[in-house]
């Protein structure tokens, strides 16, 4: 059996309670697992601005894989990216905007988050005239401020990018470059370690997580997981709320 040398961990749902925290006894086990000598990686959607406050110090200085694998940083340094070209970028909003003009539309672009209007949200954006922005993107995103479900994009878009639909949280769809995801981005960052996905074990819960929990030595699906990450992961393991990320890895070390 291969030797799990590296934990990639997704956050939402996975590694953070419902109440968007670690609980004390993960936190434990996670310095347990870094005392053995081994590796953990945050990857999830989320952008670098959103990571670090969910994070105690121990996980600052550690690889976070950003926007479902458009980014990697390495302790505010971006070490890798896959973004989507400017121009394909400027033909998608322009697409967007036509086929929904009404919609809530945003860009993230180098750790900016990019709105075409006002917002209540919680995490800092910028207003712009978002037809206008000239540069490489990170993510596209749609959102219903409504939480209704959004149906699928009924317009092509470019080759370059890709559509991400989520399980979980249906009410916004994210277009990112294509074939980029978190286990792109992870077997890069592994291979710069002289490792491979066979030497990580790999955590989940929606959508943006399979190809990750499938691709990863060993996957593991945390209970709440939705249909399709339990149906990709080799185990499943105890919900979010239950410590789920700490018990597998506590068998891992024994």
């Amino acid at each position: 059996m291969t030797f799990q040398e590296i934990a990639a961990i997704d956050l939402d749902d996975t590694l953070l309670r419902s109440d968007g925290t670690i609980s004390p006894h993960t936190l434990t086990q996670l310095a347990a697992w870094q005392a053995a000598g081994r590796q953990v990686v945050i990857a999830t959607g989320r952008p670098p601005r959103s990571i670090g406050h969910a994070l105690p110090q121990a996980l600052q200085t550690i690889p976070w894989i950003c926007y479902n694998g458009a980014e990697i940083r390495l302790q505010d340094e971006r070490i890798y990216d896959h973004l989507i070209p400017a121009t394909d970028a400027q033909t998608i909003i322009g697409q967007i905007l036509d086929a929904h003009p009404e919609a809530l539309i945003g860009v993230e672009i180098d750790g900016t988050l990019f709105l075409n209007r006002t917002a209540r949200r919680t995490t800092p954006y910028e207003i712009a005239d978002l037809a206008t922005l000239r540069q490489a993107a990170a993510k596209i995103l749609i959102f219903d401020e409504k939480q209704q479900a959004l149906p699928p994009l009924a317009f092509e878009i470019p080759a370059t990018a890709q559509p991400l639909y989520s399980a979980r949280y249906p009410h916004f769809i994210q277009i990112l470059a294509t074939d980029c995801n978190k286990a792109t981005a992870l077997a890069h960052l592994v291979a710069g370690m002289e490792k491979t996905l066979e030497q990580v074990v790999a955590f989940g819960d929606d959508t943006n997580d399979v190809e990750m929990v499938t691709l990863a030595g060993l996957g593991i699906a945390v209970e709440n997981a939705v249909a399709e990450v339990k149906a990709a992961a080799d185990q499943v393991t105890a919900t979010n709320d239950e410590d789920g990320v700490a018990l597998a890895l506590a068998q891992l070390l024994a």
